[in-house]
């Protein structure tokens, strides 16, 4: 039996002008940040699309908005713990993916953002690691992150905290956290595809929306020299909050 065609989506539609300046300005702040577009299109996108169809889209664009902005981080990347990072999110990556169909989301979104705040509060408090992490704690925000990316399409609380709890600068906080998303983002969407999770309409939306994801990306590149490690920092903390925020509205 061969599969439907495709439909172009409709590039007047309310819901799709929606799309596409959520996606711009999502891909600003990711460009900016080197995370946090998942928490403002996932909301969005999967109360337009249904909570399936609208991860899908948004590890789509994720991976879109992050592909412009490698060539100028991977020099600062720590290849090692990315690594180590990667091993843990691909492996629980199916985990969450096997939650987003079962799992009633309401409790979910409940712990989701008890775990985001408490994050958060451990930050604002000035707690650290002390050097550098173990291994077993980045093994464990890789696979918190993995869980995450599956169930919500939002790999970043985790990783976020790892990174922001570390002495390193936000040049390279930013260029591990780009770095990152692009690998786990990839290792989610082709496990959604390996169970049916992607249609070609989907497939087709996340294509028409990339250059509104992509353009975002790059002036959020633009103004990331511009501020300060501390202004940094505000803003990722700001975002981890946000997130904690509009996990309760996925």
């Amino acid at each position: 039996m061969l599969a439907s065609p495709a439909v172009m989506p409709d590039l007047l539609a309310v819901s799709f002008l929606i799309s596409a300046a959520v996606a711009c300005i999502a891909g600003m702040v990711r460009g900016f940040a080197g995370f946090g577009a998942a928490m403002l299109m996932t909301p969005v996108f999967s109360a337009l699309y249904g909570p399936a169809a609208g991860v899908a889209l948004c590890l789509m664009l994720e991976i879109a908005v992050a592909l412009p902005l490698l060539p100028a981080v991977v020099r600062l990347v720590d290849w090692p713990r990315i690594a180590l990072l990667m091993v843990a999110a691909v492996v629980c990556v199916p985990a969450g993916n096997f939650m987003l169909t079962l799992a009633d989301p309401e409790p979910m979104r409940w712990v989701i953002s008890a775990i985001v705040l408490t994050a958060v509060a451990l930050l604002v408090s000035g707690w650290r690691f002390r050097g550098r992490p173990r291994a077993v704690t980045t093994l464990a925000a890789g696979a918190a992150s993995g869980f995450l990316n599956g169930l919500s399409g939002m790999a970043g609380p985790p990783i976020a905290f790892y990174y922001l709890a570390g002495p390193d600068t936000a040049a390279h906080v930013r260029a591990n956290l780009t770095t990152y998303f692009v690998f786990v983002d990839l290792a989610a969407i082709a496990i959604f595809a390996s169970r049916g999770l992607v249609g070609w309409d989907t497939g087709v939306q996340g294509l028409v929306l990339a250059p509104a994801v992509m353009l975002g990306g790059v002036v959020g590149e633009r103004l990331f020299p511009l501020a300060s490690e501390r202004f940094y920092r505000r803003l990722a903390l700001g975002l981890l909050v946000g997130v904690a925020i509009g996990s309760l509205m996925l």
